[in-house]
């Protein structure tokens, strides 16, 4: 195993010590999975909700005095819920991160995980009081002598190493986005390119997101509607498609939205019927156009859903209600469509423009 992780511990410790905190120190496992973005492009996912819940809680472990001291850990009250949210949306990248790290996800990935090696967890936390602790069983890691060493923080040390490594990335890649836009007149078959390149299943969630918005809002702008209320005059207005919030907003099942229409957009990188079905049944089986990170034609998406949700629903009148739920799935085949028609309609300009403006939103980059 290597990486910046593996670098930071062989400077606190010789190497089989290191190695053996590695071999079983199962914290250090999950955060070397979960960093692996680390060492890809600035557009691949940080995975930070997760992190900073492990993070803050750590951290108070540390600040509160019981990683340098005899002190009951188990006798503490645990950290207020209020507090662990306000804390984790302090960090980089964190300020629109939501409760479920905190409650279940963190929790359930690394059962996923490390489910046949021990049923310890990283976070335990009181439901009645919502109160918050980190297992520090998994932070005391047992060495060949029988000894313990506390890896709270190395815990702290490669979650700050990994930020700033990946802040490092980000600035790039907004380099690189401002860069096209002072080419775009110049040289458009480069920025082509650049837009391109970020449609495909290992680009960052957030970037893809946006990609994604930009690619569709030109696609339909170009189309109008004329309607009449009440016997008024008529009136046509072009389709227009709105975002309706950074990637990590809780938003209930709508990333886009489509006026006048009411068109729902949904965007997901899965392929996993359940995910699909519970949008749908948050919205109480409201039309959705899924978005889906994917390099498979809309009609492929649709059939494997289709194959692995008649597995569970065997009702053909209830898989249908579902199904008709998809109103369109939208891929990356058909986005690169969409952005080849956009580019022929002169929209290149405007879209790295919005791509821009998505991006310092998403990021809160200030002018």
């Amino acid at each position: 195993m290597e990486g910046f992780i593996v670098d930071i511990v062989k400077e606190h410790y010789d190497s089989k010590q290191a190695e053996r905190l590695m071999k079983y120190g199962y914290l250090l496992q999950y955060l070397d999975n979960k960093t692996k973005s680390v060492d890809r492009s600035s557009k691949s996912r940080g995975s930070f909700a997760n992190i900073y819940a492990i993070y803050v809680l750590v951290e108070d472990y540390i600040k509160k005095g019981y990683l340098d001291s005899d002190s009951d850990y188990s006798s503490y009250e645990g950290m207020m819920f209020t507090d662990a949210l306000t804390r984790t949306r302090e960090l980089p990248f964190g300020e629109k991160i939501q409760n479920h790290a905190l409650n279940n996800r963190c929790n359930d990935e690394f059962r996923k995980f490390f489910n046949a090696n021990t049923a310890e967890v990283p976070i335990i936390r009181d439901l009645n009081t919502k109160r918050y602790w980190i297992n520090e069983n998994l932070l005391e890691v047992e060495s060949s002598e029988g000894r313990k060493t506390n890896i709270a923080q190395l815990c702290i040390e490669i979650i700050d190493k990994y930020v700033e490594l990946k802040m490092e990335n980000f600035s790039t890649f907004f380099d690189e986005l401002n860069s096209q836009k002072e080419i775009v007149s110049k040289d458009p078959d480069s920025v082509v390119s650049f837009i391109s390149g970020l449609l495909n299943p290992n680009s960052d969630a957030r970037i893809f997101e946006i990609v994604s918005y930009v690619i569709i809002k030109y696609h339909y702008i170009t189309q109008r509607i004329s309607y009449r209320i009440d016997g008024a005059a008529e009136q046509t207005i072009p389709l227009t498609v709105y975002k309706t919030g950074r990637t990590n907003a809780n938003d209930g099942g709508i990333d886009y939205i489509m006026i006048p229409l009411g068109r729902i957009f949904q965007v997901t990188e899965v392929l996993d019927f359940k995910k699909y079905f519970l949008d749908i049944d948050k919205l109480i089986h409201y039309p959705i156009t899924f978005v889906v990170k994917q390099d498979i034609s809309p009609d492929g998406a649709l059939k494997k859903i289709r194959e692995e949700a008649s597995t569970k629903y065997t009702d053909p009148e209830v898989l249908g209600h579902y199904l008709d739920c998809f109103e369109e799935i939208i891929t990356i085949p058909t986005l690169k469509n969409m952005l080849a028609d956009n580019i022929k309609n002169g929209f290149l300009s405007d879209m790295v423009d919005e791509l821009i403006t998505q991006c310092k939103v998403e990021y809160n980059i200030e002018d």
